[in-house]
C-alpha cells in the first residue's frame, strides 16, 4: 500500500502539497495538461527550486493575466486575504485583464460555488479525481457558508483566488490519483494566533474558515504570528487524511518538500512529504465458503466433520434466508493456505454447492500449552493460552470433560466446574 505522510510543521496550504507532489515525481507537464482541461482562462503555473534555511524545496507560483496570486503562505496579507484561497473575502485588487474563455466568463462577483462544481465535473477528469475534487471543494464551501451566515450556493470564490484555489485542488487530487497514493497520514496541525488584514477588516488566525475545517482533528499550537494553515490547506487535509498522528510504520521511498512564498524566523517554510510503502501481509490461511439452499440437513453434520478430516481449521454453519424465500445454510471452512484444495475439493463433492468462494486472510494464534488437573471424576486436560509470557485464558477440554461425565453418570457442566476449580486452586 503507498502511504503518504503530510508532515506539516510550518502549516499546510494548497500550494505546498502541490509543490511537494511535483518534488515526489509527479510530471509537470503532465499536471499542466489536466488543469488545462479545467478550462479556466489567463493562467500559467510558474514551478522553480527554492532553499528555504537550506533545505532545498519545489515552490509553485499560479499567476493569473499577469497577476501573482500569492500563495503566500505566511504572507503578510498587504493585498486582503493573501493565503491563496481567495474565497468569500475581497482582494483590493482591480485585475482588469481581458481574458476570456468560450465557457466560462471572470464575473466581478467571482465564481459561485456551483460553477466552481461545474468546472471542476466538467474537465474530464478521471471518476476519483473528480469525486476527492468535489468533496475538497465542497468542505471548503461548507465552512465559508457557515462563517457567513449564507446558504452554500451562496458562497461566492473571488477571481484570482478561485482560479488560484480551482488548480490547487484539482491538482493534488490529480497528483495523488496519479501517484497512486492509497492512503494519507497528516501530522497535527499547527495553528498560530494573531489577526490578518481582509476586506471585511482585520481577521483572527487561525482564519475562521480554517477553524471550521478543522473541527474534530488534532491540532498542536504555534507560536508564529503568521497565517500557517489555510482554509485551502485544512480543506484538502480533511477530506484526503484517513489518519492523523505520529509518522506511519512504512518503507520510505521518497520525500518532496513544497516550499512557501516567504522565510520564517523560527522554521523553515516547507511541508514535508514523505511517500513510502507497507508491505502486503502474506496471508496464512484461506476462508472458504458456499451458500446452500437445497442441501438436507442430515448431510450438514457429516459435511462439517469431513471438512476437519481434510484438514480444516475450524468449520462453521450459519442459517440463511436466501433468494425465493428459501432457508438456507452458508458453509464455512477455515484452512491453511496449503491444504485449501483438499478442503475445497471435499466442500464440493459432499454438498450440493456448484460453486464457492475463497479469500485470503491472516490470523493471530496465542502460544498454548495443556496442563492436566484432577477432578472427582478424573483427569481432564486444561488448555491455556499465553500472550508475553502471560496467561489470558483457559478451558478444560470439551472431549476429557464429555467422557468424564458420560462414565460417571453427571452433568457435564459439573465436571466443567471442577476442573476449572482445580486448575485455579494450583495458580499462584
Amino acid at each position: 500500500m503507498k502511504t503518504l505522510y503530510v508532515d506539516c510543521f510550518s502549516g499546510v496550504a494548497g500550494d505546498m502539497l502541490l509543490a511537494g507532489l511535483l518534488a515526489l515525481g509527479l510530471d509537470q507537464a503532465e499536471l499542466e495538461a489536466v488543469l488545462a482541461g479545467v478550462g479556466l482562462p489567463g493562467w500559467h503555473l510558474e514551478v522553480a527550486r527554492v532553499t528555504r534555511m537550506g533545505i532545498a524545496g519545489t515552490h509553485v507560483r499560479v499567476v493569473v493575466g499577469g497577476l501573482e496570486r500569492g500563495h503566500g503562505h505566511g504572507h503578510s496579507h498587504e493585498h486582503g486575504h493573501g493565503h491563496g484561497h481567495g474565497h468569500s473575502h475581497e482582494h483590493g485588487h482591480n485585475h482588469g485583464h481581458d481574458h476570456e474563455h468560450p465557457e466560462i466568463h471572470l464575473h466581478t462577483h467571482g465564481f459561485t460555488f456551483l460553477e466552481v462544481l461545474a468546472l471542476i465535473q466538467g474537465a474530464a477528469l478521471p471518476a476519483p479525481v473528480e469525486a476527492r475534487a468535489v468533496a475538497i471543494f465542497t468542505a471548503l464551501g461548507e465552512a465559508e457558508a457557515r462563517v457567513h451566515g449564507v446558504a452554500l450556493d451562496a458562497v461566492h470564490f473571488h477571481e484570482v483566488g478561485a482560479i488560484d484555489s480551482v488548480l490547487d485542488v484539482v491538482g493534488v487530487a490529480w497528483g495523488l490519483w496519479r501517484l497512486g497514493i492509497e492512503r494519507v497520514v497528516s501530522a497535527p496541525v499547527p495553528l498560530t494566533r494573531g489577526f490578518v488584514k481582509t476586506a471585511h477588516g482585520p481577521m483572527p488566525l487561525p482564519a475562521p474558515a480554517t477553524s471550521e475545517l478543522l473541527r474534530g482533528l488534532p491540532v498542536v499550537p504555534c507560536p508564529v504570528e503568521r497565517e500557517l494553515v489555510t482554509p485551502t490547506g485544512a480543506a484538502i487535509l480533511r477530506t484526503i487524511c484517513n489518519e492523523f498522528g505520529h509518522f506511519p510504520a512504512m518503507v520510505v521511498d521518497a520525500i518532496g518538500w513544497g516550499a512557501g512564498t516567504i522565510e520564517l524566523a523560527d522554521r523553515p517554510n516547507l511541508l514535508r512529504l514523505v511517500l513510502g510503502h507497507t508491505a502486503p501481509i502474506a496471508p496464512d490461511c484461506v476462508v472458504i465458503e458456499s451458500n446452500i439452499d437445497d442441501m438436507s440437513p442430515q448431510i450438514a453434520g457429516w459435511l462439517l466433520e469431513r471438512l476437519l478430516e481434510a484438514g480444516a481449521l475450524d468449520v462453521w454453519l450459519v442459517p440463511l434466508h436466501m433468494k425465493k424465500n428459501r432457508p438456507g445454510l452458508l458453509v464455512g471452512a477455515l484452512a491453511e493456505v496449503g491444504r485449501a484444495a483438499g478442503v475445497e475439493a471435499v466442500l464440493l463433492a459432499e454438498s450440493t454447492a456448484i460453486g464457492l468462494r475463497r479469500y485470503p486472510v491472516t490470523r493471530q494464534v496465542l502460544d498454548r500449552r495443556f496442563e492436566r488437573v484432577e477432578t472427582p471424576f478424573g483427569e481432564v486436560a486444561v488448555k491455556v493460552a499465553i500472550q508475553n509470557g502471560k496467561v489470558v485464558n483457559f478451558a478444560p477440554e470439551y472431549a476429557d470433560c464429555a467422557a468424564r461425565a458420560q462414565a460417571a453418570g453427571v452433568p457435564l457442566k459439573q465436571v466443567y466446574q471442577h476442573a476449572v476449580a482445580a486448575w485455579l486452586e494450583r495458580q499462584p
